[in-house]
């Protein structure tokens, strides 16, 4: 298998632990890895939808599939467009251009799951300081806020006040240029949460991650400790759910226990495999590399078809 793997770091020495050890594991297994920086990525228009690769004209006969890593923070309209004319020039694509499009938005996220009646936190969109007022009266403090793009827990605030809210959202909402979210605290989660680890429609790992003391966030990446843990079935079906309705074929679903049940807070398509490989000793680069090799060979090595030039696109 010709394995592509498309990463928005600029360099190798940049390149997530998670990426190199899916790199490692297909390169083990005798297949032959290719990596693709976005910067040397050139979008060709004018004579077909085509790409170049550090000037040099690339084909899907050139890899058997490309492994999207869409390490970026930020607007994603540009990045997932470079993921978008790989589509559109015939390469076969996992995670595909809307599927990141929507986990990267995370109002465009939030919209999918509740409307396809997913349980999530009290979410609330401001895009005005003025909002504040009002908006404070739908939570009881402390209340959650975040940026609409980020990872690895950055982007993420926690307001003890109106008095403490109200600055938070007056510089976000203008670094950001754009809306953010206020979100309930949920306080019998105790600082934990847990993220499920899906491939298609199964879950190949779970952890439990637990914030550092006078830390908030659980996430492995602001020092959380991180644990093996076994998913209720509703909750197994529930992240299953999310990354299926935002279209992923790979995901990291993060899930936290409520006294009303699970409810889900992200989805995210570059999930890390560094915490959940060590909190489950699961070899995840492993079981990543096994359904890739599973998806090439169902659709008998041929590369996707590119979209029909009329269909509108989110």
């Amino acid at each position: 298998m010709k394995l592509g793997i498309l990463t928005f770091s600029k360099t190798k020495k940049a390149l997530a632990v998670g990426t190199l050890s899916i790199a490692r594991e297909a390169k083990k297994r005798g297949h032959e890895v290719t990596f693709l920086y976005s910067t040397n990525v050139g979008l060709v228009f004018g004579n077909g939808k085509r790409i170049s690769y550090e000037g040099r004209s690339i084909t899907p006969a050139d890899f058997d599939v490309i492994l999207v890593r869409p390490g970026f923070t930020g607007d994603p309209s540009i990045n997932a467009s470079i993921i978008k004319q790989f589509q559109l020039a015939g390469f076969f694509v996992i995670n595909n251009y809307l599927a990141v499009f929507r986990a990267k938005n995370k109002i465009r996220t939030m919209q999918m799951l509740d409307h396809f009646g997913v349980p999530v936190p009290k979410t609330l969109v401001v895009a005005n300081p003025a909002q504040i007022a009002v908006a404070a009266t739908e939570f009881t403090f402390p209340v959650i806020i975040k940026t609409i793009f980020g990872t690895h827990g950055t982007g993420v605030f926690i307001a003890e006040s109106m008095r403490s809210l109200s600055p938070i959202v007056d510089y976000l909402t203008k670094k950001e240029r754009g809306p953010i979210k206020l979100q309930e605290y949920i306080a019998e989660a105790k600082g934990k949460d847990i993220r499920a680890f899906v491939c298609g429609k199964k879950i190949v790992a779970a952890m439990e991650r637990v914030a550092k003391d006078g830390e908030f966030r659980a996430n492995f990446h602001k020092g959380g400790s991180v644990g093996s843990v076994v998913l209720t079935k509703l909750e197994q079906q529930l992240a299953i759910k999310a990354s299926l309705i935002l279209g992923l074929d790979i995901s990291g679903v993060d899930i936290l226990r409520t006294n009303t049940g699970p409810k889900i807070i992200e989805v995210n398509s570059n999930p890390g495999l560094e915490g959940i490989s060590k909190a489950t000793n699961i070899p995840v680069a492993a079981k990543v590399v096994d359904f890739i090799e599973h998806r090439v060979a169902s659709v008998g090595l041929k590369q996707a078809k590119p979209l029909p030039k009329r269909r509108m696109m989110e």
